[in-house]
């Protein structure tokens, strides 16, 4: 997912997570505007992160896995890989490897969702939270014009797997 991983890049973190009501639109192939950002991201949200100890992590991303596919609340990855069996959390991959729960991991999120937003934990109370001060769709705008041009198919939404 495009946004998700512009927030990991621009906060360094492992992963990261974006609930979809917070993608208001689609951008179509050619040149891309400003303008077209901000109808993806029109909320003017922060970006953030929380530092996490894995098993933290692994109890976050066990509620997120739950929300269902065709709400607003349904999240969009980078950097991670969930495998979802019967509903439930069943394999995280950070970076390709298992999540160690004695480990620590950084996570982008926007801070909607870091208030509990669309039913998320929330994290901005987290002793590891910093909400950096950047609006998601420029952090978005810079990303797009440091990649381009950007080749769609390396943003597909494939990290979850459902069995």
């Amino acid at each position: 997912m495009l946004i998700a991983q512009a927030q990991m890049d621009k906060t360094q973190s492992d992963l990261a997570v974006m609930n979809s009501g917070g993608v208001r639109d689609s951008i179509a192939a050619g040149d891309i505007t400003y303008k077209d950002v901000l109808k993806v991201q029109p909320f003017a949200n922060a970006v953030a992160f929380v530092e996490l100890s894995g098993a933290e992590l692994l109890e976050y991303l066990a509620v997120v896995a739950e929300k269902p596919v065709d709400s607003g609340a349904f999240a969009q990855f980078a950097g991670v890989q969930l495998e979802v069996v019967a509903g439930k959390l069943d394999k995280v991959l950070v970076a390709g490897q298992p999540v160690d729960p004695a480990g620590t991991y950084r996570m982008a999120i926007n801070s909607y969702i870091a208030s509990g937003g669309d039913g998320y934990p929330k994290m901005d109370g987290h002793p590891g939270y910093v909400n950096t001060g950047f609006v998601d769709a420029e952090v978005l705008r810079a990303y797009i014009q440091e990649n381009s041009p950007l080749n769609a198919s390396r943003f597909d939404s494939a990290d979850i797997i459902r069995r």
